[in-house]
């Protein structure tokens, strides 16, 4: 946890936060929103417990072949969208071969399941994953296909944020999508917004090292801001250290909603009224078996 004495001063509005002020806040009942979340990753890591039954967003493919194990988790949960896509660690896999045959492989996944959403996908500098350019290949591969299928993409952006524009720039995206755990500075952020793509934070826009992504997270428009867990990844302060789960994306929403100053409920409402838009543009419409 971060000391109670920490206060931290960033941005042009000299907004001062003191991250633990909120750290054993009770907060209000309300369903819980989350962008990002992994409910496979999530038990597969040793997490046995129930995502939240009053929970909306989206469960997001780790690899393209997961979707009937994540199924099997989501049963029941009628306001959990879900995603097929192939991220850059996928090329580190024996049985990748190529981005076009993992396109073709995605296409017939994401129509037999009628997956909601495209992703992740995209670029990834910090790990050894593979080539850049067949990662930017993959991930191009997938935007042709999120034209195709008229479903929202799912961004994935480490370390790359250059490559990651350059690809912006020469594409449309025609059904929209989801900069993921945003985690660059606003003058980044600008391409993704000009391109109609939505903006979503996660637990690291409350670290302390991370002035930038706040900088970003006040900046962004309200009619394109989400926020997301990315479970069981990124855990928030004051959870920072133990294992995410999507009801702690109730920190990121009072980070999010004292740092942009704005009501706590009406930016959850601007947030669900958001994602909703985004939905509207999926021609995916799930299978629950």
């Amino acid at each position: 946890m971060v000391d109670t004495k920490d206060l931290k001063s960033f941005g042009s509005n000299a907004v001062r936060v003191r991250v633990s002020s909120w750290a054993h806040f009770s907060f209000p009942s309300m369903n819980i929103f989350d962008s990002h979340f992994h409910s496979l990753i999530m038990r597969k890591n040793g997490d046995l417990s129930p995502i939240p039954a009053s929970i909306t967003g989206i469960d997001v493919s780790a690899d393209p072949f997961d979707i009937k194990e994540r199924i099997e988790i989501l049963k029941g949960l009628e306001n959990v969208s879900y995603s097929v896509g192939s991220g850059p660690w996928r090329i580190a896999d024996e049985d990748f071969s190529s981005p076009q045959e993992e396109a073709e492989t995605l296409e017939k996944i994401i129509l037999e399941y009628d997956a909601h959403f495209i992703g992740e996908c995209g670029l990834d500098l910090f790990h050894d994953y593979g080539r850049i350019n067949t990662q930017k290949e993959l991930f191009e591969a997938q935007i042709m296909l999120s034209r195709k299928l008229k479903r929202p993409i799912i961004i994935h952006s480490r370390d790359a944020a250059e490559d990651t524009v350059e690809i912006l720039k020469k594409n449309t995206f025609s059904s929209s999508g989801i900069m993921h755990c945003f985690s660059y500075d606003k003058n980044v952020m600008k391409k993704p917004l000009d391109k109609g793509l939505y903006i979503s934070f996660s637990g690291n826009v409350t670290y302390r090292k991370n002035e930038f992504i706040r900088e970003a997270a006040i900046y962004c428009p309200s009619d394109r801001i989400l926020y997301e867990t990315d479970s069981p990844y990124l855990s928030p302060v004051p959870m920072r250290g133990k294992k995410n789960r999507p009801e702690y994306t109730e920190y990121i929403l009072s980070f999010l909603s004292e740092i942009r100053k704005e009501d706590r409920s009406a930016l959850y409402e601007k947030v669900n009224e958001n994602y909703r838009r985004l939905l509207s543009l999926s021609e995916g419409k799930g299978r629950a078996d």
